[in-house]
């Protein structure tokens, strides 16, 4: 067995379903175009992008001329991958800043109350990122028509960004912790890792 090591890229957009696809290889603009194209459109609320680098160990001495349209995914070049690592992980959250006042505002206007939220537990001057998480369970049968009952409620997660915290604009250029007007120096770093094959 010869085997040898080529480099993919995994994109996660974590919104309310999680879109994933695997790159072999991907630029700083093929990752904002990708995000323009599956992204979220007109999203109030910030998400978070994952991006990994995957190590792929591939049987060079092994060839698959025909493989089955379920298992493409499991062989680059027609050579079987044996084996994958993830190497490096980075997540950016999109697209904009947002304040607890953002949050409190968000949840009137979208459900009329801002429930247990309590806006004066933050920080006004620091930024936020917040999920919603709605629920749904079955109650008691209504007792005049027998139908079981529904309950809908709703968690909202907030927690204060960190310096390491990482906030881009659509353009992919960072705004937190610091505004640089470009992208992250780690992703750059990450996406142009190139030690092992492209393929």
């Amino acid at each position: 067995m010869k085997p040898e090591v080529f480099v993919s890229f995994t994109v996660t957009i974590h919104t309310s379903l999680a879109i994933e696809h695997e790159f072999p290889n991907i630029s700083i603009d093929g990752l904002q175009k990708y995000i323009l194209e599956r992204g979220p459109k007109n999203f109030d609320m910030p998400y978070v992008v994952t991006i990994k680098r995957k190590n792929n160990v591939v049987d060079t001495d092994e060839t698959c001329k025909k493989i089955p349209l379920l298992h493409q995914h499991d062989y680059i070049n027609n050579h079987p991958i044996i084996s994958t690592e993830d190497d490096c992980k980075f997540d950016i959250i999109m697209p904009k800043l947002i304040y607890a006042k953002d949050v409190q505002e968000y949840l009137i206007k979208t459900y009329g109350s801002v429930g247990k939220f309590d806006p004066k537990e933050f920080d006004p001057k620091t930024p936020v990122f917040f999920e919603i998480f709605e629920h749904t369970s079955v109650g008691l049968r209504n007792s005049k028509t027998g139908m079981p009952t529904h309950m809908k409620w709703r968690t909202v997660n907030c927690k204060p960004l960190s310096k390491e915290d990482i906030v881009v604009d659509e353009n992919l250029n960072q705004i937190w912790p610091a505004k640089t007007n470009k992208p992250p120096v780690r992703l750059v770093e990450l996406l142009n890792k190139q030690t092992e094959k492209v393929y």
